[in-house]
């Protein structure tokens, strides 16, 4: 979030707040993030996703799971919530030592799509991740493509593919 000390004429600090802005949620956001996670379980192409998604005490279990082992980033537009992306820290599969930094949902709302909103999110996950990976702490991270995701050049991005991941239910 873009904030720049304005002076008010009664010599009061003002601050002028850009209308999007992203931050780390705590446990207070739980009730948000919930919700942000119901709107992405009826997106996605599973079809067990409406059950989850009325499964609140789960959802909540995943939201306080995420915020242990990882970090939740919330979107809002106008104070308004907009997406999320969650991302966890887990110890890789192969080499149990090695520590990774895996998206687990980033999901944006569909009228906020169009806007910079999802791409913020993004860039606070690499971020992190990066810092991450100077401090030693992780080895890699990854970003998933959903079907339902616009054309996103990863790799332009520094990512190289890994592998894709086919469902049948």
């Amino acid at each position: 979030m873009l904030r720049q000390p304005v002076q008010h004429h009664q010599h009061q600090l003002i601050q002028v707040v850009d209308s999007k802005m992203i931050r780390l949620a705590n446990h207070e956001d739980t009730k948000i993030t919930v919700a942000l996670l119901r709107e992405f379980l009826k997106e996605t192409t599973y079809k067990q996703a409406e059950l989850a998604a009325q499964n609140l005490e789960h959802l909540c279990k995943i939201v306080w799971m995420a915020q242990q082992t990882g970090y939740i980033w919330l979107a809002f537009v106008d104070e308004e919530p907009a997406g999320l992306l969650i991302a966890l820290k887990e110890p890789n599969v192969w080499l149990p030592q090695a520590r990774e930094l895996r998206e687990f949902v980033w999901f944006v709302l569909p009228k906020y799509r169009k806007t910079s909103i999802g791409g913020k999110l993004f860039i606070k996950y690499c971020q992190k991740a990066e810092e991450l990976l100077k401090s030693g702490s992780i080895q890699h991270y990854f970003t998933t493509k959903m079907t339902t995701t616009d054309h996103i050049d990863y790799e332009a991005r520094g990512f190289r593919k890994t592998e894709e991941t086919f469902l049948k239910e």
